[in-house]
């Protein structure tokens, strides 16, 4: 038994290394890649997955001959993290109504629909846009570009301040390589007359043109509970009209953006 546990844990090296590429294929193929990192990172990962399978199954092949019984516990405690990533949390948390962890444990797969060149509500046609594109269309200043009906969603933020405007922020998370340099990036929006603001934190899509903010009127508006949020201070979407969507997990971030339609919506 003995002579059993040293030979197994000679090959810890190897065989950790085998595990860890496996998760990263399944993770890159199958799993919820895009809650770590950009999909436009799936080649490289896949890549190191095969390098390091290769390299696992040398060292596997290869016995050292002092096992590290140090090393072999850190390589435990990456697969606990790696398990506790991909579901750990939410089952641990399952019985806690109020813990923001508390949702199911495998999100379905996200359908993926084409983004029609143009929606339409009311009998009007809006572009599709994501509020990344929007911005940097704002950030050029005023222009004919800011006149065209868009189509913009995301998730909303309320205040008392904004309120009182009949205002809301509209803002969705920009992903460039991994939720580490994840920005909220969003515009005020100004509600039609007499239409009430959608819930906090609900998800929706506003309908209309872009407009310039006065100076006198300009402000900065942040985002609570994210790290970086940009909202744009010097316009803001005129709704003709917002509506409340189901959210699909997947759309909840921004992973492209671009500089002419179709945009990435």
């Amino acid at each position: 038994m003995k002579n059993t546990l040293r030979r197994l844990a000679s090959r810890t090296d190897g065989l950790a290394m085998l595990v860890l590429a496996a998760f990263m294929g399944w993770l890159a193929l199958a799993g919820n890649y895009w809650m770590y990192l950009n999909p436009k990172f799936k080649p490289v990962t896949l890549a190191a997955a095969v390098v390091l399978a290769v390299l696992g199954a040398y060292a596997a092949a290869r016995p050292v001959t002092r096992p590290n019984l140090g090393r072999s516990l850190c390589y435990l405690l990456l697969l606990a993290m790696a398990g506790l990533t991909e579901g750990g949390f939410q089952t641990l948390s399952a019985s806690i109504d109020s813990d923001p962890f508390n949702v199911p444990a495998s999100l379905p797969a996200p359908e993926k629909t084409p983004t029609a060149a143009r929606l339409t509500i009311g009998g009007k046609d809006y572009i599709p846009i994501n509020t990344g594109e929007l911005y940097d269309i704002a950030a050029k200043g005023p222009s004919a570009s800011l006149d065209r009906p868009f189509a913009v969603r995301g998730f909303v933020h309320r205040s008392p301040e904004l309120d009182v405007q009949s205002q809301f922020v509209l803002y969705r998370l920009a992903v460039w390589c991994c939720f580490a340099d994840g920005t909220a990036v969003g515009f005020r929006v100004k509600l039609p007359k007499g239409t009430p603001a959608p819930a906090d934190k609900s998800w929706v899509v506003a309908y209309g043109p872009l407009a310039e903010i006065p100076e006198a009127q300009r402000q900065d508006v942040t985002v609570p509970g994210i790290s970086f949020s940009s909202v744009a201070p010097a316009a803001l979407l005129t709704a003709d009209a917002v509506e409340t969507k189901e959210l699909v997990p997947e759309e909840a971030y921004m992973f492209e953006w671009r500089q002419q339609e179709p945009y990435a919506f």
